[in-house]
């Protein structure tokens, strides 16, 4: 069989699953077995592949046509123009959560102290303290496994002890400490739609997707503690589901923040902006 004809064929299969994007997810599944990138498979199209090749892309394919996410397969996902290593074990970063990052370069004092709260990968600590080397950044998270994958991504792309990591439920590892600016990518999917999402989320940390109280439980303790880990006129900027901006707006107002939300690259809610008022 042919590149060409694999490739072909892994795009029909994806289809007919109802798989997004069965072209590029194709080019993928076939370049990463042969150890090339995406151009080369059109430049060698006619190239005869071995069975052993053969047999290692449709492995892939088969965990793809069971809708495993392409990051996980591959075992790598960019972010921020970074390549992160991700598992089972950490959420699979998103687009939109760069506006976080972003949020943090642009607020984040020279020197200032950075917590981010839920780490998962390590993307959004690594890509600030990438971008502004100068900042103390310290990081948690609930999974000693979640901690482990941001760790070597950390030193991958930083180099070692870049980053302080601590494990341990949101701002439990930090106690006594307090920050300029605290970034969270939450939970914050209603966990009653758990059954009704798309099969690929299925294979993502559940601690990572969801929260009760309509999703707003895990943001609304954030919030509620929040203040005693800023120091006086720090910033809260953490990311929120596309409903939550009434909610969000509410809470950090009780809170003792000045709230105002962000919207993202569709123009939906994306990351609220808290300044405490203490």
């Amino acid at each position: 069989m042919r590149i060409s004809e694999i490739i072909s064929r892994t795009v029909n299969e994806l289809k007919q699953a109802g798989i997004q994007n069965p072209v590029l997810d194709a080019e993928l599944l076939v370049s990463q077995p042969l150890a090339v990138d995406r151009m080369r498979l059109h430049v060698d199209a006619d190239r005869e592949l071995t069975s052993a090749e053969v047999g290692r892309i449709r492995r892939l394919v088969g965990r793809r046509l069971r809708f495993e996410p392409i990051a996980y397969i591959l075992g790598k996902k960019e972010f921020y123009s970074l390549e992160f290593q991700v598992n089972r074990d950490v959420l699979i970063p998103r687009p939109e959560t760069e506006l976080v990052v972003d949020l943090v370069i642009y607020y984040a004092r020279p020197g200032a102290r950075i917590a981010d709260i839920g780490t998962g990968s390590g993307a959004i600590a690594v890509s600030v303290k990438h971008s502004r080397p100068d900042l103390e950044v310290h990081a948690t998270d609930i999974s000693a496994k979640a901690v482990s994958v941001a760790r070597r991504n950390a030193s991958a792309i930083l180099g070692k002890n870049k980053i302080k990591f601590h494990q341990g439920d949101l701002f439990e590892p930090l106690a006594g400490s307090r920050f300029q600016v605290i970034a969270v990518n939450p939970p914050y999917i209603d966990r009653e739609r758990s059954g009704s999402l798309q099969q690929d989320l299925s294979y993502e940390p559940e601690a990572a997707l969801f929260s009760d109280g309509e999703g707003g439980a895990v943001i609304g303790k954030i919030i509620r503690d929040a203040g005693d880990y800023l120091y006086p006129g720090g910033m809260l900027l953490m990311e929120i589901g596309d409903t939550m901006n009434d909610f969000v707006q509410k809470s950090g107002e009780r809170g003792g923040f000045t709230v105002s939300v962000l919207n993202d690259y569709a123009g939906l809610p994306r990351v609220a902006i808290m300044k405490s008022t203490a």
